[in-house]
Formats: structure tokens, C-alpha cells, sequence
């Protein structure tokens, strides 16, 4: 009873610190900048908050694909709660997901920085692992490495993950998700578009520069907002409407037809790395959050992942949905999404413990 006390203590705890969280004070918090090993043995950064709980277990947060990395405020603002709470929290840099690089080697990346932050001295015996978005998926994969399997985490906590790169990558090209046997029809995040013509516009037959427009769309994520626009000066009109397109995430029959042969001509990859494939052998304790608000995976994806792994805990949040799919929730409905999370969140605690 006890410690049934001390997770929804816990547990209320966190959610109220996310609550609080205010982005123009994040220069204020306290962490520690350190590296570990890279795969490529070279030095890779590793922002680490310490808690003052001589006896905190550990917890690392990998990243999705992003170029902020261990720099994005909704990163630091779970650290920063976890560590409120007790936790000693570790945001590794995977150079991939920086890159916003979707291959094989990310797998790799998340099971050799596992095996090296478990050499930290602040790493408790009891680490629980957590995937944030994109990185989700490529966490729950290298939970079948070696470097996973002969140290197992505790549990593993996937944030807004795929349960099929394909099947998210169509969300992009239709904006239509079925839910409660309804077809809702949410527009898709721009960012998607980018990364997808980012990482596949190179594998497809066109007469389009594929080289400056890749070159393109590195630097637009990489926000270097001048060299975008010398490298459109340098294209044909063509070309320059095409990358007007992907930029703001107009998809229009081309630029379908465009996604549809990328990921045909992808499939490996896309097989290798979805957990549809595999993730029904995945025997580590699993917890799923996905926010019904996600316009980058939708959260259909977290649902159908939950189903094939067995041993598994979801929460699907409707506290902030798409406002096509709002039905004008009152205080009520409010209040009790709140108490689903505290429910959720005081289970994986305790689980953890």
C-alpha cells in the first residue's frame, strides 16, 4: 500500500512539474554537459541532469530526429522533470538522428551508446530506457542486441512511435487516420515531407536535380535560411516550385506519386526498422504514450504497436487533440485525461522501482 502511495505521490509529481514547465526560463536549468564513445569513436556529446538523490536510478532519454537533439526544449523539460522527481537523466546525441538520417546504423548507434552509458558512474543498476518519437522504434530494435540483452533495461517507454514507417509515411500523403470506425482527416506536419525527400529523393529515376535539392533541404534543416535561397536561385522553375512544395508540405499527385516510389524502392530499410515486423518478440516491459495531437505519427501507429507487443502498457492522451477531431471537451473530460496519466505514470513507476 505503501508504495502504491509513493507512485501516485510520484507520479503527480511529474505531470505537475510538465505542467509548470516554462520554455523562457530554460536557460535556467541545471545540467551537466559531458561525452561518451561514439560508434565512431569519436566523442559524443551527452547532456546529463543529476539529481540530489544519492540513490537515483537512472534513466536515458534517446532522441528522435531532429537537429536540436539533446538541445530540444520538450527533451529537457522530461529530463528536468524526471530529475525533479529523483531521477539522475542522460540525453545522448545520436549524429544520425541530428542528421536526420533515417538507416540501419541508427539501431546500432542506440545499443553501443546503451553498453557506454552504462559505464557512467551515476548509472544506476535499474536503468530504464525511454524513444522519443522516431527514436522509439529504433530503441525497441536494439533491444535484440547483444549490448541490450546482456544488461537488459528495466523497461522501455515509447514516446509518439511507428508501428510501420510505411503506414506513417502514407499518413503523410492522405492526412487520414481511422479511429472508432471514423475516418478523420488531420494535415500533416511540413517537417515530415522534408525529411522523407531528405533522406529518399536520391533513389528515385527523375530528371530533377536531385543533388541541389538534397543539398536543399539539408540546409533548410539545418536553418540556414540563406544558402536555401542561393540553392533556389540555382534551379530550373521546375524545381523551384517542386521544392516550394516539400517545404511547406503541399503534396500534391507528383510529389504522391514521388513518396509512393521512394518507399518502394526502400522497402529493406523501411521492413528492417518498422516494429510491425517484429516487435511481437519484444520481451522487455513496454509502456506506449502517444498524444492524440501528433501530426507527425499519428497516434494510430502507438495503438496498433501496443497490440503486438504482449506484454505492454499504452496511453493514448486526448487532453490536446487535433482540432479536427475536438468535440468541444468541457472540464470534466479534462480532468479526467489528467487522472489517465497519473494512473499511467504511477504504474511505470512502480514498475520501475
Amino acid at each position: 500500500m505503501i508504495n502504491l502511495i509513493k507512485s501516485y505521490y510520484k507520479s503527480t509529481r511529474y505531470i505537475l512539474n510538465l505542467v509548470q514547465f516554462n520554455e523562457d526560463k530554460i536557460d535556467s536549468i541545471d545540467y551537466k554537459d559531458e561525452h561518451y564513445l561514439g560508434l565512431n569513436s569519436e566523442k559524443t556529446p551527452v547532456r546529463i541532469f543529476y539529481s540530489k538523490n544519492k540513490k537515483a536510478q537512472s534513466v536515458i532519454i534517446f532522441p528522435g530526429a531532429s537537429p536540436y537533439a539533446e538541445n530540444h526544449p520538450g527533451m529537457i523539460m522530461l529530463a528536468n522533470a524526471l530529475r525533479n522527481i529523483g531521477y539522475n537523466v542522460f540525453l545522448p546525441r545520436i549524429p544520425n538522428l541530428k542528421n536526420l538520417l533515417i538507416v540501419k546504423d541508427n539501431v546500432e548507434w542506440f545499443s553501443h551508446c546503451y553498453q557506454e552509458l552504462l559505464k557512467h558512474p551515476k548509472t544506476s543498476s535499474k536503468i530504464m530506457v525511454v524513444g522519443m518519437s522516431y527514436g522509439g522504434a529504433n530503441l525497441l530494435k536494439a533491444s535484440f542486441e547483444k549490448r541490450f540483452t546482456d544488461n537488459p533495461p528495466k523497461s522501455i517507454l515509447s514516446y509518439g512511435t511507428y508501428y510501420s514507417i510505411e503506414t506513417a509515411l502514407n499518413f503523410f500523403l492522405t492526412g487520414e487516420i481511422s479511429y472508432q470506425n471514423k475516418l478523420h482527416k488531420i494535415t500533416p506536419h511540413e517537417w515530415g515531407t522534408i525529411v522523407i525527400f531528405y533522406n529518399f529523393f536520391k533513389t528515385i529515376e527523375t530528371n530533377f536535380d536531385k543533388e541541389k535539392i538534397t543539398l536543399l533541404l539539408k540546409c533548410r534543416i539545418e536553418d540556414k535560411h540563406d544558402e536555401v535561397e542561393k540553392i533556389k536561385k540555382e534551379l530550373n522553375s521546375d524545381e523551384r516550385d517542386l521544392v516550394d512544395k516539400i517545404l511547406n508540405g503541399n503534396i500534391d499527385q507528383k510529389i504522391k506519386n514521388m513518396i509512393l516510389q521512394m518507399i518502394d524502392n526502400n522497402k529493406d530499410l523501411l521492413n528492417y526498422l518498422s516494429p510491425k515486423n517484429w516487435a511481437e518478440n519484444i520481451d522487455i516491459k513496454t509502456f506506449i504514450m502517444h498524444g492524440a495531437n501528433d501530426s507527425m505519427v499519428p497516434f494510430t501507429e502507438s495503438t496498433m504497436l501496443a497490440s503486438k507487443i504482449k506484454n505492454s502498457q499504452i496511453l493514448i492522451s486526448f487532453l490536446y487533440e487535433h482540432r479536427e477531431m475536438s468535440n468541444d471537451r468541457g472540464i470534466f473530460f479534462k480532468i479526467k485525461e489528467i487522472l489517465k496519466m497519473i494512473n499511467f505514470f504511477a504504474l511505470y513507476f512502480r514498475f520501475n522501482k
